[in-house]
């Protein structure tokens, strides 16, 4: 049997088969802008940027900045071609880069996050493969939002932000290439202090500025570079030295405490209950100067991080537990045996339940899963 389609049925039919083509490849771009990303906008000018840290230093958790010494290379398309043929396999600098970036369009940008103007060593420009090739090294004074409850576990993103003000995002886009941590010759720790870096990630996004009257926007390069603390250090200066403090107030508690034998007011007991209390007081000073000994390497915070919790734990399970002691030898040797008994054996119990439910509290409060 033969179908036979009228010829408007089969030019209706291309026609909508190719209006959906179109209406499918123009839905990325759509999305892009909704989303405000760069990866679709059309700019003139497509900077491709590569940077490397040469030095990240004075980290500073309490105050929320760092400082870093950049390289950052910026290519792009020129459409001087006289220039472009003109500087050839030369390396313009000095006063002749300042003539040449005159007569061009090159890309500008600011260090959004700086806490002061970035101070440039020096500027080259040359010709790689067709297009223009700016390289600028810099140190800058950088502020992070230094909000590291875990310390001294977790992360830190040590970021930098550049905001380019050449043109907007249709006459300028930062290409994210790639992000080095000090090169590849070079033998020299490039995070100074106790920070080893965890991982890095480079990349491009736009925001609204003032300038252009508030309503244009602007390409952002923004680097990222996550630093975490040496466990090692913290486990030797923190975690070991608090967690013995509290485990030996927990045997205090347990075995040099109150007895049968003290109830009975017997003499022998009196140098158990002397130890006990002596014990606990001793190490309830030993937390304060172990914190004032670590005053230099912690930060002072205006939140509750990890050590200061782990501070405050060591310092709950101590005293209480020298309360205990305290109140059981007074009343023992008081005549009120049998409340100190119960007391005693009440607080066996109860002092380690308290430990680990403060630390609890602790690390949910510490964790960053939480809005604070």
């Amino acid at each position: 049997m033969n179908i036979y389609f009228p010829k408007q049925t089969i030019l209706a039919f291309v026609f909508c088969a190719f209006g959906i083509q179109a209406t499918s490849a123009s839905e990325p771009s759509v999305k892009a802008d909704e989303q405000g990303t760069s990866a679709q906008v059309r700019a003139e000018h497509d900077v491709r940027a590569t940077m490397l840290f040469n030095e990240i230093y004075d980290i500073d958790v309490a105050e929320g900045h760092y400082k870093a010494s950049v390289e950052i290379i910026m290519t792009w398309a020129g459409t001087e071609r006289d220039y472009l043929s003109a500087i050839g396999n030369d390396v313009v600098h000095g006063k002749a880069l300042e003539e040449a970036l005159e007569a061009i369009w090159h890309p500008e940008f600011i260090v959004a996050n700086a806490e002061m103007p970035r101070v440039t060593h020096y500027k080259t420009l040359s010709v790689q493969n067709g297009k223009f090739e700016l390289f600028e090294r810099f140190d800058v004074d950088l502020s992070v939002d230094a909000e590291m409850r875990r310390y001294p576990f977790g992360n830190l993103d040590l970021f930098l932000e550049l905001a380019a003000f050449s043109g907007n995002i249709n006459k300028m886009r930062w290409l994210p290439s790639e992000i080095l941590i000090g090169h590849d010759d070079a033998r020299h720790q490039v995070v100074k202090g106790n920070w080893e870096v965890s991982s890095t990630k480079l990349e491009a996004t736009t925001r609204k500025s003032l300038n252009h009257g508030g309503r244009e926007k602007f390409s952002y390069l923004i680097s990222h570079v996550n630093v975490a603390h040496n466990s090692s250090t913290a486990i030797q200066k923190v975690l070991f030295p608090l967690s013995s403090i509290i485990i030996l107030s927990l045997i205090f508690n347990q075995f040099l405490n109150t007895n049968a034998t003290a109830m009975r007011g017997e003499p022998e007991a009196s140098p158990l209950l002397e130890v006990s209390v002596g014990g606990q007081l001793t190490l309830f000073l030993t937390i304060p100067a172990l914190k004032f000994a670590l005053e230099a390497d912690m930060p002072a915070t205006h939140y509750l991080n990890l050590s200061d919790g782990l501070f405050i734990l060591a310092t709950i399970t101590v005293s209480v537990n020298l309360a205990i002691s305290v109140l059981s030898h007074s009343w023992a040797f008081e005549g009120f045996g049998e409340r100190a008994v119960k007391f005693e054996k009440f607080s066996k119990y109860f002092s380690p339940l308290l430990g680990i439910a403060a630390l609890g509290v602790i690390l949910f409060l510490t964790s960053g899963s939480i809005p604070h």
